[in-house]
């Protein structure tokens, strides 16, 4: 019977997971507590089934946000266990925002309250309360600073922390609080606090699970490494989605964090690549005059054919009120040089590492040096340009570097910026598309067009759809060209050619192989 009990309990725990996230991994019922350990779900053998169901969900979070590992190095036990509960309140912070009924599962298991104690552990408890519950107010300094970090300024909905290095800086800054408060901490009968949690041995090595020096001092500048947003200087927009499974747009759906590329100055390769970009840059030019216009604009003349309306009604006003009148009631052409405005876009997720020639030429290197020709020629032609890379993990955070912002100059400062960009995460191009066109529509009424570079397959590790993201971003495609933002793609190399022109128009995607082709394929595009 017990057999048959824990088959039943595992068959629909399997069919929940399945509903919630589409995932299928294994499940187990053989735990004193639960964890996870090479992709399985492990539970405790008693079967309770809010235990198990809170247990399950939160370990299938895990699988679905965190990433495989953490960097263990210079952390102490504390800075561990800190680390832990602060990713379990990050992925049960986007799962609720995705799946909001997950929370009445989650909420009631956190009980610790003020009168529970102030040891650590019971801080942790307190703590992580605080992170999964909006409506708890702990009176601790401690929680109360834990929870500023953890949210920010983005307020309840929106976890603030982006990523491992942002959960890493901010449990080493509560570690070393914690050491300052002289506050004791026994590794080895510590149980994580509600008991739905898991252990966290996923997280970390197998050669790190014993005991380490003390948490490291947090830095006095607050820094972060490549792969992590600063809280305090980036930037959250939200924007929505369109979702084609109900057909319409879900409003504030996906977060773009706007951040200011960071300077990595290295040499460069060779003086034959910077050569290659400056040529390359000359020739563009003849391909992007097309961006330059000259439209007709109506003056007041004293003299024509054709009355002014507005001109003739303020004649009209001043002759009624006795004053002189204006005799300029004619309408003369004229014309004026407009100047079209472009937000470059690089796609810099993880697919575009891959090489796509013999040569090892990958799709971001590619990307990058076009970006840079790009902008060198549009800058020598007196047209502004943005420069930007992109790439998400899961619909809230997409993140969005700025290499070179419109006021900026093409320099060897955003030559630097370039090299530093780094292929990482997914491609939530809907997303990005949008930012791009609302950030163009704010700077200036005049052409705009956003320019990607991308190998044109969107796909994020939240979305099991593969045809959702691809719809969403030719929506957002579409809904830019009804407020004058045009938009193409160019694709280095071969792939994504279909999804590509499924999301912008065939005759708004063009491949490059190299510097060489983007004169051609900016021809064909802009012309």
């Amino acid at each position: 019977m017990a057999d048959s009990a824990d088959a039943a309990a595992r068959t629909t725990l399997s069919h929940w997971l399945r509903l919630l996230w589409n995932l299928a991994p294994p499940l187990h019922l053989n735990g004193e507590q639960p964890f996870i350990a090479a992709g399985a779900i492990h539970l405790p053998a008693q079967i309770h089934w809010q235990q198990h169901a809170a247990a399950a969900a939160h370990a299938a979070a895990h699988l679905v946000y965190s990433p495989r590992r953490f960097d263990s190095e210079g952390l102490g036990t504390i800075a561990r266990a800190l680390t832990g509960l602060l990713e379990d309140a990050r992925v049960e912070a986007l799962a609720v925002r995705e799946l909001p009924g997950l929370a009445r599962l989650w909420r009631p298991l956190h009980t610790a309250t003020p009168a529970s104690g102030a040891d650590f552990e019971t801080l942790l408890q307190r703590l992580a309360r605080a992170l999964a519950d909006p409506a708890y107010d702990d009176p601790h300094v401690w929680v109360r600073k834990g929870r500023a970090l953890f949210f920010g300024e983005a307020g309840y909905a929106l976890p603030a922390l982006h990523g491992a290095g942002n959960v890493r800086s901010a449990a080493v800054r509560l570690g070393h609080d914690i050491g300052q408060a002289r506050l004791q901490f026994n590794a080895k009968t510590y149980r994580v606090a509600p008991g739905y949690r898991d252990d966290h041995r996923w997280m970390w090595p197998a050669d790190v699970l014993t005991a380490a020096p003390p948490p490291a001092r947090a830095p006095a500048g607050d820094t972060q490494d490549d792969e992590t947003v600063s809280v305090t200087s980036a930037t959250v927009t939200r924007h929505a989605e369109w979702d084609r499974l109900i057909a319409r747009l879900r409003p504030d759906w996906c977060g773009v964090i706007e951040i200011a590329a960071q300077d990595v100055f290295v040499s460069s390769a060779a003086g034959g690549d910077e050569n290659l970009i400056r040529h390359t840059a000359a020739q563009l030019r003849g391909s992007l005059r097309t961006l330059l216009r000259r439209q007709s604009a109506a003056r007041r003349s004293e003299e024509g054919e054709v009355f002014d309306p507005a001109a003739l009604v303020d004649w009209q006003v001043a002759r009624r009120r006795h004053q002189a009148s204006e005799p300029r009631v004619y309408r003369a052409p004229a014309t004026r040089a407009v100047r079209a405005a472009v937000w470059l876009l690089i796609d810099q997720s993880a697919s575009t590492a891959a090489a796509y020639d013999s040569d090892g030429h990958c799709v971001l290197q590619t990307a990058t040096t076009t970006a840079s020709a790009t902008a060198l020629a549009l800058q020598a032609l007196g047209m502004r340009c943005t420069v930007a890379g992109f790439h998400s993990n899961g619909r809230h955070a997409v993140r969005m570097a700025i290499v070179k912002s419109f006021t900026q100059p093409v320099d060897e400062t955003m030559q630097a910026r370039l090299r530093g960009l780094r292929p990482a995460g997914s491609t939530r191009l809907g997303a990005a598309l949008r930012h791009a066109a609302q950030r163009l529509a704010a700077e200036c009424d005049e052409p705009r067009w956003v320019l990607l570079i991308s190998d044109g397959e969107p796909h994020d590790v939240d979305v099991h759809d593969p045809r959702y993201l691809i719809d969403d971003a030719r929506h957002a495609v579409m809904t830019a060209a009804r407020s004058g933002v045009r938009m193409a793609c160019l694709l280095p190399g071969q792939g994504g050619a279909g999804p590509a022109r499924r999301i912008f128009g065939a005759g708004a995607v063009q491949t490059v192989h190299g510097l060489a082709d983007v004169p051609r394929a900016l021809r064909r595009l802009l012309g």
